[in-house]
């Protein structure tokens, strides 16, 4: 299957899961979330060259789905993130040419834990693991690797608004890389490139949750 195929099938198929989860018990909710995330990834250094990290303020949106388990909750989701965009100074790649917006579909899986149960308002803290399928733009594309393992920490409130049958949860995450995105060796525009420290995602996060 063609590397671009994979990019493709696998988000579809998770996102299919995660759909599937919607005939849910009583205590399960399905909702959407967005946020930014301030990226802290890195640079691609080489023997030569590198690649810095520009335009590093992204975004993320997607869909989450909420299991309650008494005091814990399982909450996994499904995003679109705009991660930023990698330029490369070198002569080896034409001017215009040498910049590479970065992208991906993420499939976190929270568990979060109520700090203190009040009927309106309720801190929790979260953790879980998180799959990345990395998007680069254009011949980029072969540079990152298929998918990227990160863990995810936070804080957060669940706000109830019973009138209109809905939960808000602002949060604060932090994102730790696992595992590199970036390829020990790759080719651009017929230029090799064999990085010496592979970046890994790590980024500061806010987020807003709307379950209904």
């Amino acid at each position: 299957m063609h590397a671009s195929t994979k990019r493709i099938t696998y988000p579809a198929l998770l996102a299919l899961l995660l759909l599937g989860v919607t005939s849910m018990p009583a205590q399960a909710q399905l909702g959407v979330a967005g946020g930014l995330n301030f990226e802290s990834a890195g640079d691609i250094e080489t023997n030569s060259t590198g690649a810095t990290l520009d335009n590093s303020t992204g975004y993320h949106i997607g869909l989450v789905y909420e299991l309650g388990l008494g005091p814990a909750t399982l909450r996994p989701g499904f995003f679109y993130r705009r991660v930023g965009t990698f330029e490369f100074s070198t002569d080896a790649l034409p001017q215009g040419e040498n910049r590479f917006d970065v992208s991906a579909w993420q499939v976190p899986v929270d568990l979060r834990f109520t700090v203190l149960p009040t009927p309106l308002v309720s801190p929790y803290i979260l953790a879980g693991p998180m799959a990345t399928f990395v998007r680069g733009e254009d011949d980029f594309d072969d540079a990152t690797e298929e998918i990227s393992y990160s863990l995810n920490v936070g804080v957060g409130a669940n706000i109830s608004l019973p009138v209109v049958s809905l939960k808000i949860q602002p949060e604060l995450r932090y994102e730790f890389g696992a595992s590199k995105f970036i390829k020990d060796d790759f080719e651009i525009g017929g230029t090799e490139f064999q990085p010496q420290d592979s970046p890994r995602f790590s980024a500061l996060g806010v987020r807003l949750n709307v379950l209904f």
